[in-house]
Order: structure tokens, then C-alpha cells, then sequence
């Protein structure tokens, strides 16, 4: 008796793997048909990125006839800042005259000079910490985006480690502002 059983197992272990392949097949095959588009569908799907390509390369030439205008207006930019000759007093005044109409205490100025390769260009670091109230400080930030100067602010920090030592409604702000000369 035990003869056809064992004569049945390999029909039943090759059924099982015919059915899994057929199973494992018709699965590939409804994927297959469903992720495949008309081919009304895919014509518009194609035009659409020839459009999208056609106006990329509309802004590339749109960029590339301004070109000469940008060139233009980065050396006007450079040619107006001032030279390092100069520059450190100018700066130095300009920032001192501020803090004092928007009432504030300088308590500290550092610069650090950073050359910049191949611009004929030098970026100053300034380090500074001022002392006053909140209209005080808007004031100054206001005067600097305003000053025909360059300032960038990198930098703004409430000094915490003084704070004992600032009476009430007023704050100390370590500022670091970026500005930039042209070599003479």
C-alpha cells in the first residue's frame, strides 16, 4: 500500500509547482496590462514633456541673453564699493554713527579680512555687540539695509551669559555682518 503513495507524490509536488507558476503568471500578466497605457494616452503624456522641455530651453536662451547685463551690473556693483584704502574708516564710522541715533552702547567691534580669489574683492567680517532697547536695535538693522553701504546680516544672537548684568528692557546683540571691498 505504501508503494502508491509514493508513486503519487511527485504528480502531486509537480501539480503544486504548475499551479504556482500559473498563479505567479497570471499575476505578471494583470500587471503587465494594467501599467500599459492607450496610445492616445501616451501620445499626450509625451507632448506634455516636449512642452515642458520647450519652455526649459525657452528660459535657458531667455538667460542666457541677459547674461551680459548681469556681468555688466555685478561690476557696476563692485566698482561702487569702496576700496580697502579707505573702506576700514568708512565702515567703522558708518556702523558708530548708527548706534548712536538709534541710542545704542557699543560694547565691542572686531574685523576680519577674508580675501576672495580670483574677484579682486575682500569680505570683512565685523563682529560687534551692542547694548539698548528692542526699538533701538530695529533701528539700527533698519539703518544698515538702508546705508548705500553693502551689509549683510550672518549674525544675530541675544548675549544670555550677561544677562545679570542688563537692566530690564534692554538687550545685548552680538551681531556679525558681512560687507565687502574692492582692491585699489
Amino acid at each position: 500500500m505504501t508503494e502508491p503513495r509514493l508513486n503519487k507524490l511527485p504528480i502531486y509536488i509537480g501539480l503544486a509547482a504548475l499551479l504556482f507558476a500559473d498563479g505567479a503568471f497570471a499575476y505578471l500578466s494583470s500587471r503587465i496590462t494594467s501599467s500599459h497605457r492607450n496610445p492616445q494616452q501616451e501620445l499626450q503624456v509625451q507632448n506634455r514633456q516636449l512642452q515642458l522641455m520647450k519652455l526649459d530651453v525657452k528660459r535657458a536662451s531667455e538667460i542666457r541673453t541677459k547674461i551680459p547685463q548681469v556681468l555688466k551690473e555685478f561690476d557696476q556693483f563692485e566698482a561702487a564699493l569702496p576700496t580697502a584704502s579707505r573702506g576700514y574708516s568708512t565702515i567703522d564710522q558708518e556702523l558708530t554713527d548708527f548706534a548712536k541715533q538709534s541710542h545704542l552702547q557699543v560694547d565691542e567691534k572686531k574685523f576680519h579680512e577674508k580675501e576672495l580669489a580670483g574677484r579682486g574683492l575682500t569680505e570683512i567680517g565685523i563682529e560687534e555687540t551692542v547694548t539698548g532697547d528692542y526699538t533701538g536695535i530695529v533701528s539700527f538693522l533698519n539703518r544698515l539695509q538702508r546705508s548705500k553701504n553693502t551689509y549683510i546680516i550672518d549674525g544675530l544672537q541675544v548675549d544670555s551669559g550677561t544677562a545679570g548684568q542688563v537692566t530690564p528692557g534692554t538687550l545685548k546683540i552680538e551681531l556679525k555682518i558681512l560687507t565687502y571691498f574692492r582692491k585699489a
